[in-house]
């Protein structure tokens, strides 16, 4: 195992613009560790670097005591597990999973030994004599973690490793993944684009956005305490609802002409409000915000109504839990109003105001 140190990691492309923008972070050995972040904010890219496939422009990479900038990939102790499978189609699975150990020179017994180890964890031994062509895409996914495991590597990389799955397959080799890190306790680092991903896998997980860094913490800190609009708005299964708030007066935001909102904060102009679509809740008439019913999304055990409050081109989400408890319609009049103490507020920069009261 192995901890991994970011210390001002830059990258540029020739003449054009930061990749990275300076980063500093620190991964503890044996942590598992997990960049999220949209398409394009550098997060595959730092990962790549990490691994010796990118050069780092400026900054150090430390794994373990080791300064890595120009250490060769082979030689940093890192596995790395990409989104496509990358299988020799003409070897078994078996083969594929030993072929590291095969060229570093181990034994046909050593081989035999390490991959039948490695395939009862992953619960693929029934597996072992079949070519890639006869595997299903879970399947092939768990031996690309295995060729990766057998080399016994001291940083394990994951790369989007689940993007070509299916909804179900995902949350399984999710909960496989976590079960293997638990296990084999040595330091991972996972990118993802899926927040939910992120949430459920990661000790700490760390928010990407336009090459730098938006915030760092463990998953539930992240949802309660976003640091940044960006990060509350990207954390969390549906997305915050966000309401531009003209001024706040008495503990009262003025959201629109027909609405005002308690908040626990003091005066101020020119904010943004953020309520979680979980935190809302539909009052009796004259006790909320006014809006209008646009699309109502059955989920089985919640439903999503999504609303225009009144005078605004600003839509909102609101989830209730049970399905058709309350009878609802498109074109329906309703009274919203958020949980007390579950408000955010946001300066014009997009930084937290105040931690969640």
């Amino acid at each position: 195992m192995a901890a991994i140190s970011l210390r001002g990691i830059r990258k540029t492309y020739g003449a054009g613009p930061e990749v990275l923008k300076g980063l500093d972070l620190e991964i503890a050995n044996g942590e598992l560790m997990v960049f999220v972040g949209p398409s394009g904010c550098g997060k595959s890219t730092l990962l790549r670097m990490i691994a010796g496939l990118e050069d780092i422009s400026a900054g150090q990479l430390l794994i373990g005591d080791m300064l890595a900038n120009d250490v060769p990939p082979a030689a940093r102790g890192i596995a790395m597990v990409f989104q496509s499978y990358a299988l020799y189609p003409h070897m078994t699975v078996a083969e594929n999973m030993g072929f590291a150990l095969k060229l570093s020179g181990s034994t046909k017994p050593q081989q035999r030994e390490a991959v039948g180890k490695v395939a009862e964890i992953l619960q693929i031994t029934h597996l072992l004599e079949r070519k890639p062509k006869a595997l299903s895409g879970g399947e092939r996914q768990r031996v690309a973690i295995g060729r990766a495991i057998v080399r016994q590597p001291a940083v394990f990389l994951f790369d989007e490793p689940l993007s070509n799955l299916d909804a179900s397959l995902r949350v399984q080799t999710r909960i496989e993944l976590a079960k293997l890190h638990k296990e084999l306790g040595t330091t991972m680092v996972y990118v993802t684009h899926d927040q939910v991903e992120a949430m459920t896998l990661g000790q700490r997980v760390a928010v990407f956005n336009g090459g730098h860094l938006e915030q760092v913490g463990a998953p539930l800190a992240l949802y309660r305490a976003p640091a940044t609009r960006f990060v509350a708005g990207f954390i969390g299964a549906l997305r915050m609802n966000f309401l531009p708030c003209r001024e706040l007066v008495g503990g009262r935001a003025q959201v629109g002409a027909h609405c005002s909102i308690p908040v626990p904060a003091a005066d101020a102009r020119d904010i943004t409000l953020g309520i979680r679509p979980e935190h809302m809740r539909i009052v009796a008439p004259g006790q909320g915000c006014p809006a209008t019913i646009s699309l109502i999304e059955q989920l089985g055990d919640a439903q999503i109504v999504h609303a225009t409050p009144r005078a605004s081109t600003h839509s909102i989400a609101i989830k209730l839990h049970g399905s058709g408890e309350i009878a609802l319609r498109p074109g329906q009049e309703i009274d919203f109003a958020a949980q007390d103490g579950q408000v955010f507020l946001f300066d014009a920069d997009g930084r937290a105001m105040e931690a969640r009261q």
